[in-house]
């Protein structure tokens, strides 16, 4: 399991975080951050708030615990030691699938707006593609990024992502459409 320890200055104020996979007890947590990412990135997600918000309880568990197959299916984490999640990526591999299992996925990368530009994107994407390539042995992983997020492409193109593609109107929010890059980073 991944452990590590870092500082980061968020909020004006010095503070612990520990980078880790969710777990159970992040639940909570978990529901605020997804709430905060939801109303203020709706371009970056599939999901939308107000669909979110009308689920059961118990299917926002039963979604948040199908990520829970670490190494191979995961939501990571920035967990204050208050619990309070700072940032969050998903990563998944098909590692039942021979003919998928030397590929990775990113989605859902998130940090708080208020603790952006710290390191926190950073230090997750590091983490994923760290976990992907050494304890999963995957090849490569791919991410889409919304084409007008420029800060999220150029945290990807900083960490070796390219683009293969973009997909036109990957999501649709309110009467705007939201077009993606489509982008890999080959691990070996």
């Amino acid at each position: 399991m991944i452990r590590l320890i870092a500082n980061n200055v968020c909020l004006d104020m010095l503070s612990n975080y520990e980078l880790r996979p969710l777990e159970i007890d992040d639940f909570n947590s978990f529901l605020e951050i997804q709430g905060d990412a939801l109303v203020n990135s709706p371009e970056v997600f599939g999901s939308d708030y107000h669909w979110f918000e009308h689920l059961s309880l118990l299917s926002k568990e039963l979604r948040f615990t199908k990520y829970m197959n670490y190494p191979y299916q995961f939501l990571l984490g920035a967990v204050r030691s208050t619990g309070q999640i700072d940032g969050m990526v998903g990563f998944s591999c098909d590692y039942t699938q021979s003919k998928l299992r030397h590929k990775g996925k990113i989605w859902g990368a998130y940090v708080r707006p208020e603790c952006r530009f710290k390191g926190i994107g950073t230090k997750l994407i590091e983490s994923v593609i760290e976990t992907a390539q050494n304890t999963v042995d995957c090849e490569l992983i791919h991410l889409s990024v919304s084409t007008s997020n420029s800060d999220s492409y150029n945290l990807y193109l900083r960490m070796g992502f390219t683009v293969y593609g973009t997909e036109l109107r990957a999501l649709k929010v309110g009467d705007e459409y939201v077009d993606e890059y489509l982008m890999v980073k080959f691990l070996r």
